[in-house]
């Protein structure tokens, strides 16, 4: 069958596998949707009693909005996540919770979820039939810096749980709600600190896991955290953090790790403020919503911390180096050993990191990049002799191919820093998307809404094989493809180890071998860089930065 034969592009591609699985394409049966049929199987929680709904597969079933904390309103805001409260009798689990307040411009309204504060709720989907089953769990983390973050349908986990995983979504506080710093907020804590509240929130919910997921399958010693992007860069404190610590046993990273001298990390992973600085910015962030102190602050309607902060841009609500949470830096922890010794499997996208098959640049401005960016190394003849360029379309190319080059030499000499210890003993594995997604999705205000190429987040797609919850034009290639890196997914969930059955050898990272894993278009090793002497180049460019984050 051709990409173009594929029966579900004439037909409502959000219920796809009803005319895809006759064919074999994921071998399981779906229903058009994840349907309000509700599971007969009651499951006991530490607060109540649940039954779930059919997932999108059949075979699955979801359980939504389940809580695991109590709201985060009131004299809740800004404050560790307290103890989800009790019900009677048996919960319909067949609704998603609503989303934390966060602003919702350019999502179109019948897109955006209920916003509210009572939002720290999680969502399980499983094909297990009881607590005897003991199946890997895997814990998603969204991404969406700019965008509408949500734990809810957007990433469905039907097609995991088919492969034997118990997946996990949540919600936590994001944005002021998630990250407000204030010295009234730290007097008040146990622990001298504060922000990184939306942090806080998902080690309550991975605790939440450790104490309830047996009873829908899943196994408590085999818990992946995983997520992407400002979701990976949450993964990414909590192996550097000792608040997770035993709660998760391997993390699953993508677009989430950049070497610590990575130029990109100031955009990113690394910009962690001292918390002087976080209680500084808190402190003005009051002055201007008018609150003359915390108790004005917690009196504030939700959605108007929200509005008021997304116009100010001078408000910063990232992470905070609290001493709690977050102990140290980027760099620091990395070189104290300091991380979570569990297996490590990330990567990054093609078209990430300024590259793109649509980019325009001129070759003046390549040239002035060159210069600007290199020459203060005496290396910017080097570089325009590595990546030749004579017209604004070579140009673009040349910036895309050097892009490509620099994502992946970034994330292997991150994974030789986590490997360069003797504390870190697990394996590392990392890999290059590299599958272009068809058409637009408008149904994703999150992954890749107008981005082109192997844009950041598309390997998502297929991370989770959560194809048929979109409204893109996918192909029988697609499908495949998306059952692949599923699989490769589900095996590292089950031990560790992403290599297993038929699938092509996925190799570790070994600081002496500059490769990495192709995923999407291809499936097999390739190199860190098109060539060595691109490699050195980009090594060298690297390493001679003096900032470290």
């Amino acid at each position: 069958m051709s990409d173009t034969d594929m029966p579900s592009a004439r037909l409502n591609r959000r219920g796809f596998l009803g005319a895809a699985a006759a064919a074999g394409l994921l071998g399981t049966l779906a229903t058009p949707a994840e349907a309000k049929t509700t599971a007969a199987t009651v499951i006991s929680t530490e607060s109540g009693q649940v039954t779930g709904v059919q997932g999108s597969l059949r075979g699955v079933t979801v359980y939504k909005g389940i809580p695991y904390a109590d709201t985060t309103a009131g004299a809740n805001r800004w404050r560790p996540p307290q103890p989800a409260p009790s019900w009677d009798g048996v919960r319909a689990a067949d609704s998603w919770g609503p989303a934390c307040p966060q602003p919702v411009t350019g999502i179109p309204a019948d897109q955006v979820p209920e916003l509210g504060e009572d939002c720290l709720n999680l969502n399980i989907w499983t094909s297990a039939t009881g607590s005897g089953n003991s199946r890997p769990v895997l814990v998603w983390l969204y991404g969406g810096e700019q965008a509408l973050w949500s734990g809810q349908e957007i990433y469905n986990g039907s097609l995991l749980a088919s492969k034997g995983v118990v997946v996990v979504t949540l919600d936590h506080r994001v944005g002021p709600l998630g990250g407000l710093a204030h010295p009234e907020l730290t007097a008040e804590s146990a622990y001298d600190g504060s922000g990184n509240w939306g942090i806080l929130d998902v080690v309550a919910a991975l605790e939440w896991v450790q104490r309830n997921i047996g009873a829908f399958g899943g196994d408590t010693d085999r818990v992946t955290l995983a997520g992407w992007a400002q979701g990976a860069s949450i993964v990414n404190i909590l192996l550097a953090s000792r608040r997770a610590k035993g709660l998760y046993h391997r993390a699953l990273l993508s677009s989430g790790v950049r070497y610590t001298k990575d130029p990109g990390l100031a955009r990113g992973t690394g910009r962690y403020r001292s918390l002087a600085d976080a209680e500084a910015d808190g402190t003005d962030f009051a002055a201007r919503s008018g609150a003359a102190d915390l108790a004005g602050l917690r009196a504030l309607d939700a959605d108007d911390i929200v509005t008021l902060a997304a116009a100010d841009t001078t408000a910063d609500f990232g992470h905070v180096l609290d001493g709690y949470v977050l102990p140290d830096s980027y760099t620091a922890v990395l070189k104290a050993c300091a991380e979570t010794d569990v297996p490590v499997l990330t990567g990054v996208c093609k078209d990430a990191n300024g590259a793109s098959p649509d980019l325009k640049l001129t070759l003046d401005a390549f040239k002035a990049y060159a210069r600007s960016e290199f020459g203060p190394l005496g290396l910017a003849d080097t570089f325009l002799g590595l990546y030749p360029a004579d017209s604004d379309t070579a140009a673009a190319q040349q910036y895309s191919a050097y892009a490509r080059d620099e994502e992946r030499v970034s994330a292997f000499l991150w994974a030789t820093q986590f490997k360069d210890t003797a504390a870190n003993s697990s394996a590392v594995h990392t890999y290059f998307w590299t599958r272009v997604p068809p058409g637009y999705d408008d149904t994703n205000p999150v992954v890749g809404t107008g981005a082109t190429g192997a844009f950041e987040g598309s390997d998502v797609y297929y991370l989770l094989g959560y194809l048929y919850n979109t409204d893109r034009p996918w192909t029988s290639k697609d499908y495949d493809i998306a059952d692949t890196t599923a699989s490769y997914v589900a095996r590292f969930a089950a031990g560790g180890d992403p290599n297993g059955s038929s699938l092509a050898n996925w190799p570790a990272v070994a600081t002496d071998t500059p490769q990495t894993m192709e995923l999407g278009a291809n499936f097999g090793t390739l190199a860190v860089a098109d060539s060595d002497a691109r490699l050195a180049f980009l090594k060298t460019y690297l390493q001679s930065q003096t900032t470290e984050f």
